[in-house]
């Protein structure tokens, strides 16, 4: 499997965004899975409150945790992410409702009804041959893997051992390396 490639995901999230509003929302969603590598259950009934500006980091819950212990994840807010909150905050929602990423009748998604609302989009990008080829929604979590090596020069912290991260999400195609002095 291959995650999509920056300009293949950057045309179906500009495609997203003239669609509707749900398919708006759904592109904003992965936009988020691929700038902080979260697992959508990780991030599908965020809050705006765990959205902290001041400290520039999102509060999530990571979905796998293992032997009783739980683990915080501290996505920190980047120059990108940042401008991804501000459309976040600006999404419409009904007044006192919380949650950032909601459906038409302002509650948060459910797995179902997200992922009803993917694949629809998917074929139809497919269909008006905006991407090349389907992918899936953690191929997104790839995404960010392999996005995040190639600007740091290392694997991010997913899993408590690298090798998995490594063998489960490092999609690169080009290797690295130098040379001898």
């Amino acid at each position: 499997m291959q995650s999509p490639q920056p300009e293949t995901f950057a045309a179906f999230l500009a495609w997203l965004n003239t669609q509707g509003p749900q398919r708006k929302v759904i592109g904003l969603m992965a936009e988020f899975a691929a700038m902080a590598g979260s697992r959508r259950i990780e991030f599908i009934r965020l809050t705006l409150p765990q959205i902290d500006d001041e400290l520039g980091r999102i509060r999530l819950m990571r979905a796998k945790q293992h032997g009783g212990s739980v683990r915080v994840e501290k996505v920190m807010i980047t120059a990108g992410m940042e401008d991804l909150v501000r459309r976040l905050r600006a999404l419409e929602r009904p007044d006192g409702c919380l949650h950032v990423f909601t459906t038409r009748d302002g509650n948060p998604y459910t797995d179902d009804g997200f992922a009803s609302t993917w694949q629809r989009a998917m074929t139809k990008a497919l269909e008006d041959k905006i991407i090349p080829r389907r992918f899936t929604f953690h191929d997104l979590r790839a995404y960010y893997t392999t996005q995040h090596k190639d600007q740091y020069g290392g694997l991010p912290e997913l899993h408590a051992d690298m090798k998995t991260t490594a063998r489960v999400y490092d999609r690169s195609r080009v290797s690295t390396r130098k040379g001898l002095k």
